[in-house]
């Protein structure tokens, strides 16, 4: 399309807003003083504004906007996040029906138009606004909604109604008329963290302040600092949406909030846990909208992914998924499910708590205040006839003994265990009391995965760090080091020089070799040998795959994956071919 388009000064002179002397004179001064062809003749005085936003719409093919006649409406600006209109520099300005009316700078950001068809679900238009014109107006419209001032303004207003005194007569007295300022900076945290992607909301209580960090792409990043002496009110508002006991500020308690933000359901899990300053709160963040994921884009190498594959599709076992807490392994897992789940099978699961709901699956939820723990849950989910069985966690030997049990009899199930790596899985199993042989018949594969944040495409840059490539020398030998990036930051990754994240793994399938292994108790050095013949490679190794394809850096995988025993050459060995 862009391609077809005349040029500014060919579009001009045709509708005669323009003569030769003027475009001559323009163009001129433009070799001497670089910029728009379009600014310069404004200067000059030849076109007005208004013409020459007319003429560029034209050009691109589109309508113009002025912004000065037709202020945008409010409820086309409401269907939008504030966060994209500034990130893009676009603008909702209208709504027809289902179509979504954009004003832009450059109507050709299709990452732009994407974004804003992606969160409103809506046909969108775009038109050509002018460029200052456009800013100024992505200022007014959310100025009111600014992050910064509204926060301040709870803050300050809060502080004003904050009377100190005793804290059991505070608690006492507490009422929701007395907190609606509170309720405003509750639901600026939340909304603010959900608008920006966190996967968690930290608020921690400190001698003299508290603190808010979001985690973002598997790192925290701190937000602000409340004053201390809001934190009472933070917490008591909290635990009123989550249902918990506000009056208790001695033992950790956990609930759930659902919330609506920008069209779209949310539930958050709340986590209360009495610290030395106060109660520290977490809460993780679980998007509804999100859609999820397929095996096919985890991050999988061909090799694991066949591997994991074959290991889904037996009839009956019990495969692990290991890694620490937001290592990805729900999402593996429901992925799993997702591509086993057949008309003609009976996929049940218990989990603490359901994190997203899954059409044709049958879900339930542990309820451990009430004496139903993974365990009984499960017990009682044999007596429903499953074919495949989803354990959310295994925690203790009662778990850990059932699930046995069920693979043994014809079941498929899948779990999550935490510990390092997946050869680390046996001996944690045998440290609960499992008996090794139980373990060696009914285990078939264990799989460990981490998620490390990938560089921003638009921004990465040629790292030429010499400790880094000699390190990967290492495992490649000297000079088959390929060109590894490294982070930069740029306006579309938020200056962080990453956006998303994408998983390693490591898969060790339990053969009747390995099982004989675990059986006999073996050192975990003799399980990992006996486990690289049938394809089994350390995290590490995936990990430096995913740095030789430009992927992520060293230093990113460095700091979730131990790095301490490298593979050594050849690195053929563990499938690291560089590129042609």
């Amino acid at each position: 399309m862009a391609g077809n388009r005349k040029r500014l000064g060919e579009l001009l002179l045709s509708h005669r807003l323009i003569t030769q002397e003027q475009l001559d004179q323009a163009l001129a001064l433009q070799r001497e003083r670089p910029g728009s062809l379009g600014s310069i003749l404004v200067s000059l005085g030849h076109i007005t504004e208004d013409l020459l936003l007319q003429a560029l719409a034209a050009q691109h093919g589109v309508s113009a906007w002025r912004l000065e006649r037709d202020a945008p409406k409010a409820a086309a600006v409401a269907k939008v996040p504030e966060h994209i209109c500034r990130t893009y520099q676009v603008l909702p300005v209208e709504v027809r029906g289902d179509l979504l009316v954009l004003a832009m700078r450059n109507p050709y950001d299709l990452d732009a138009i994407d974004a804003v068809r992606n969160v409103t679900g809506m046909r969108v238009e775009p038109v050509l606004a002018q460029e200052d014109r456009l800013a100024n107006a992505i200022e007014k419209a959310f100025q009111h909604r600014g992050r910064s001032e509204h926060f301040d303004g709870y803050v300050e207003r809060a502080l004003e109604e904050f009377k100190p005194q005793d804290e059991r007569s505070r608690k006492a007295t507490l009422t929701e008329e007395d907190t609606r300022p509170v309720v405003g900076l509750v639901n600026q945290i939340l909304i603010d963290a959900i608008r920006m992607g966190a996967s968690d909301i930290h608020i921690e209580p400190r001698a003299d302040r508290v603190d808010l960090r979001y985690r973002i792409d598997g790192e925290l990043h701190p937000i602000r600092t409340i004053p201390q002496g809001l934190m009472p009110m933070l917490t008591t508002r909290l635990k009123i949406l989550a249902d918990l006991d506000i009056v208790e500020s001695r033992l950790p308690q956990d609930g759930r909030i659902s919330v609506e933000v920008d069209g779209r359901d949310v539930d958050l899990r709340v986590s209360v846990l009495p610290n030395y300053h106060g109660q520290r709160i977490v809460l993780r963040i679980l998007d509804k909208s999100v859609t999820l994921k397929k095996l096919d884009e985890l991050g999988f190498s061909p090799q694991n992914l066949r591997i994991f594959r074959n290991l889904i599709h037996k009839p009956y076992g019990m495969i692990l998924v290991t890694g620490p807490t937001g290592s990805g392994k729900t999402t593996t897992l429901y992925a799993a499910l997702r591509e086993v789940q057949k008309k003609t099978n009976n996929v049940m699961t218990c989990e603490d708590p359901v994190e997203y709901d899954i059409d044709g699956i049958n879900q339930s939820q542990v309820f451990e205040k009430v004496g139903l723990t993974f365990a009984m849950q499960l017990r009682a989910i044999l007596r429903q006839d499953p074919d495949v069985v989803l354990v959310g966690e295994i925690r203790d030997r009662e778990t850990a003994e059932t699930a046995i049990r069920a693979s043994l009899t014809g079941h498929l199930v899948l779990s999550t265990l935490h510990c390092n790596d997946a050869p680390s899985a046996v001996p944690r199993l045998l440290d609960m009391g499992i008996n090794p042989y139980l373990l060696s018949t009914s285990l078939i594969g264990v799989m460990a995965q981490r998620l490390l944040r990938t560089l921003c495409a638009d921004c990465r840059v040629p790292d030429d760090d010499g400790e880094d490539r000699a390190l990967l020398e290492a495992v490649l030998g000297h000079n088959q080091v390929p060109t590894i990036y490294r982070a930069k930051g740029c306006l579309k990754c938020g200056s962080t020089g990453f956006r998303g994240r994408i998983a390693v793994h490591e898969i060790l399938p339990v053969t009747p070799e390995v099982g004989s292994l675990i059986a006999e108790q073996a050192p975990i050095e003799a399980i990992k040998r006996a486990g690289a013949r049938y394809g089994y490679e350390p995290l590490q190794v995936d990990a430096i795959r995913k740095v030789i394809d430009g992927r992520t850096t060293l230093a990113e995988a460095q700091r979730l994956v131990f790095f301490e025993t490298l593979p050594t050459q050849p690195a053929e060995r563990h499938g690291l071919r560089l590129a042609a």
